[in-house]
Order: C-alpha cells, then structure tokens, then sequence
C-alpha cells in the first residue's frame, strides 16, 4: 500500500522539491510514490493550463488504479486543486487536493486564514475553489506573491518578495494564519513561520498527513452519487 503523490504539471524541479518535502514527513504508516504529469504544462496558472493538466491528472489515476496493488490514497499537488473531482470518480482511494487540504486545515488551528499565491490570475480560481468548499467566509483574502510558478523554484531571492507580500497580505487582511497557494512555496514553510509569527500551512504536508489518517481509518471515496465511477460508454 502506497500514497500515490502526483504533481499536476511537468516541473522536475517542482516535483523534486514535493518528493523532499514530503519525503521529510515523520510518523506516515505507508511509503509515498511521486508521479509527475510530463505531457502537462510546466506550470499550472490559469485556466487553459488547468484544463490541460486535468486531463493528465485523471490518464496519471487510471494508469495508476490498473496496477496490481493500486494507491492506498492519491494526494494532487497543486493548488488549484486540479482535477480533482475527476480523480475522485476514478477511485474508492481518498483523493486529496492540496488546496482543499490546506483550507481545512488552516479552519482548525485559526479563525480566519489569509491565502498567498502566486500570481494575480490565481486568486480568481481560488477564489471560487474557496467558495465551492465552503470557507468562503473563513477566508480573510487572497493575494498574489506575483512571483511566478517557475521563478519560485528557480530564483532563490524570490522568498524576499514572498516574504514581504505576505507580511503586507496578513497586515491588510488580519488573517490568524497564513495559507500557501502554491506547491512551489513548500520549501519555505519553516522560515515563512518563524519570519512571520503566525501558523504556516503548507497543503502538501498536510494533504499527505490526512491521507494517511483516512486510510487508517478505513475510509474511502464515497459512491453514492456525484462519485460514482464513470458511465461505461459503448
């Protein structure tokens, strides 16, 4: 049994950088795989990339639910939470999205949660993701770092521009915790918190985390109704 951790875009470098993070993880009860989506865009910001990378999310499940012993769980890495229904048909596995994740989390450690993303064009995805999930209220604002996807993993001296967005961003919004909107920014979780002085949360970590708790708990992807698996087309 396996915790199939997939990321939605094509980054090696990104995927490299969620297989350490999550890799760092103590106390997990089943091993991790890291798959990435190499036919998807590079990055994921905006619509048409999402669209894209969905497609591959759900090729990457049905490839994965064929194996002998399929994933325990499947935890998607982006924090659009891409593609995310359409793993959940494909599987009675948990399926986690780390945005989803991040905002549940975020609910139970503060009253109200500030997310930082990474460019302008995000916020009104998230936005809407937020308002699907229910924490529309719980949620203080959405900002952008406006540090793109890619740069975030290529320049080191973009943390001082997320940095100083975030203290802005907390500052304007009174949030009580801060919630990151992008996978890229895992790397920062420790120093962020201890630069910034409230709650850090990081949804790769925490989509793993209560991955693994649900299937101690022996729950699975409910299919009732809207999850049920896909129509058998003739």
């Amino acid at each position: 049994m396996t915790i199939a951790v997939i990321n939605p875009n094509a980054s090696v470098a990104m995927t490299e950088l969620i297989e350490r993070e999550c890799r760092g993880l103590e106390g997990l009860s089943q091993p991790l795989s890291i798959h990435r989506c190499e036919q998807s865009p590079p990055s994921i910001e905006g619509y048409s990339d999402g669209a894209q990378a969905a497609y591959w999310v759900a090729e990457t499940v049905r490839q994965l639910e064929a194996l002998a012993e399929p994933p325990s769980a499947y935890v998607l890495a982006c924090f659009d939470d891409t593609g995310l229904d359409a793993a959940r048909e494909l599987t009675r596995a948990p399926v986690l999205g780390i945005g989803e994740a991040a905002m549940q989390a975020a609910n139970l450690v503060g009253n109200r949660f500030t997310v930082l993303t990474s460019l302008e064009r995000s916020i009104p995805i998230l936005s809407r993701n937020l308002r699907h999930y229910g924490y529309g209220e719980r949620c203080a604002g959405v900002y952008a770092s406006n540090v793109s996807v890619l740069a975030l993993e290529a320049d080191p001296a973009s943390y001082d521009q997320v940095l100083e967005r975030a203290w802005f961003a907390l500052e304007q919004s009174r949030g009580e915790t801060l919630v990151l909107g992008c996978a890229g920014m895992s790397g920062w979780v420790a120093r962020l918190q201890k630069d910034v002085g409230v709650p850090v949360i990081d949804g790769v970590r925490v989509a793993v985390a209560v991955a693994d708790a649900l299937t101690r708990l022996g729950l699975q992807t409910s299919k009732a109704l809207g999850y049920a698996f896909p129509e058998t087309k003739s």
